[in-house]
């Protein structure tokens, strides 16, 4: 579970981001490439976080990023499937103030 990919469907009115893995100042940087690549086509969101396994500093920081270029836009960005020990990290640190969090992709994408 901790080898990273970060993949991207689009759906009729956002685009899921599915990300795998650990979310460390390495794999960040890619995940903030392919964020701003998405983000340039569809400003709507939704990150389904059910397969990440370590969120680091940096990893909230291209989530924050890609939420504030997705704003900027127009658009929104939604959280799917939070694990327990992400979502403890994501609330310690604010990120769920600003974004909301959904059980499923399904409900994330109804939210727009």
């Amino acid at each position: 579970m901790d080898e990273f990919s970060v993949t991207s469907e689009p759906k009729k009115n956002a685009t899921v981001v599915m990300i795998t893995g650990r979310v460390d100042s390495f794999t960040a940087e890619i995940l903030d490439t392919k964020f701003s690549k998405v983000v340039q086509e569809q400003n709507k969101l939704v990150l389904d976080l059910q397969n990440v396994s370590y969120l680091s500093s940096a990893g909230v920081r291209a989530i924050l990023r890609v939420a504030q270029s997705a704003h900027k836009a127009g658009g929104d960005v939604k959280l799917a499937r939070v694990p327990r020990l992400v979502g403890e990290a994501l609330y310690m640190v604010g990120v769920l103030e600003k974004l909301k969090a959904y059980p499923s992709v399904e409900e994330a994408l109804a939210s727009f």
